[in-house]
């Protein structure tokens, strides 16, 4: 005789369902914020090309109209020069913002490679100091070093990268600081984390704009901006992104007119 009981589906749990339903919630508006983010990006990238393109492209065409065998008027060498000089300068905006997003690009990769040893932090800054201190000189800031004696902690560090980073923030830093405004690298931890910082004493970073400085699609207003140097706005997102892959985290703090302290925390090696 055949067995009548009815057999009964396993019981899916309500809060199960509610806790799958706000994850799928999560990462759906996570892929939205992204999505929106890349989109956000080519526009800024579009809009940084299209200015020195056309700037490049108007002068190929003048250059031209007044070389060709049509027209009489010769151009003199200042006039030469100065196009010659214009299409350089633009030539230079575009391969700094072509060579950041490809750097970014591969840095944010899932398979980017990161060649990590284990180095003295303290050692690693100062031999990084030598270096930037005689660009400090070029550029009328003082530069400090701030880092004690007996500090020996141990991190694991892509060093190349972490150039990469140290180079981005000083050229933060000389960007936003005047003639003799000093600027400072210093060590020291706090708690599992070594930390380095970049300190500067230039004119600061608006309230309103320190949340996004870190975001690929935001620029601080070029009002604060104190020369013309070929820049991609990439830089600090450079920084954060390979930060992120040691592990670690940066943060800045900054009041206008007073300055700005950009501090980078990497989880230590010697724990």
């Amino acid at each position: 005789m055949a067995d009548k009981r009815k057999f009964e589906q396993p019981g899916v749990d309500s809060n199960t369902v509610a806790e799958l339903s706000k994850k799928l919630l999560e990462a759906n508006a996570k892929l939205q914020a992204a999505e929106l983010e890349r989109k956000l990006m080519l526009e800024n990238i579009s809009h940084d090309l299209r200015a020195p393109l056309t700037a490049i492209r108007s002068a190929i065409d003048y250059l031209k109209q007044h070389t060709s065998a049509d027209n009489k008027k010769e151009l003199d060498r200042e006039e030469l020069s100065s196009m010659l000089g214009m299409i350089d300068t633009r030539t230079s905006t575009l391969e700094v913002l072509v060579k950041d997003l490809y750097y970014l690009t591969c840095v944010e990769s899932e398979k980017a490679d990161f060649d990590l040893e284990k180095v003295p932090l303290g050692q690693f800054l100062e031999e990084y100091y030598f270096g930037a201190e005689i660009d400090s000189r070029y550029q009328d800031n003082e530069l400090i070093l701030n880092i004690a004696d007996d500090y020996r902690t141990i991190v694991s560090i892509d060093v190349l990268k972490m150039q990469r980073v140290l180079d981005n923030l000083f050229t933060n830093a000389h960007k936003y600081s005047g003639k003799g405004d000093v600027i400072e690298l210093g060590a020291y931890d706090k708690d599992d984390m070594a930390c380095f910082y970049v300190r500067d004493t230039g004119i600061g970073i608006p309230k309103d704009s320190l949340e996004h400085i870190f975001d690929r699609t935001y620029r601080v207003s070029d009002a604060r901006t104190p020369s013309k140097e070929a820049s991609s706005g990439l830089g600090l997102t450079i920084v954060k992104s390979i930060v992120e892959k040691h592990n670690g985290r940066v943060m800045c703090e900054s009041k206008e007119n007073q300055g700005s302290i950009f501090t980078v925390m990497l989880p230590r090696g010697d724990k």
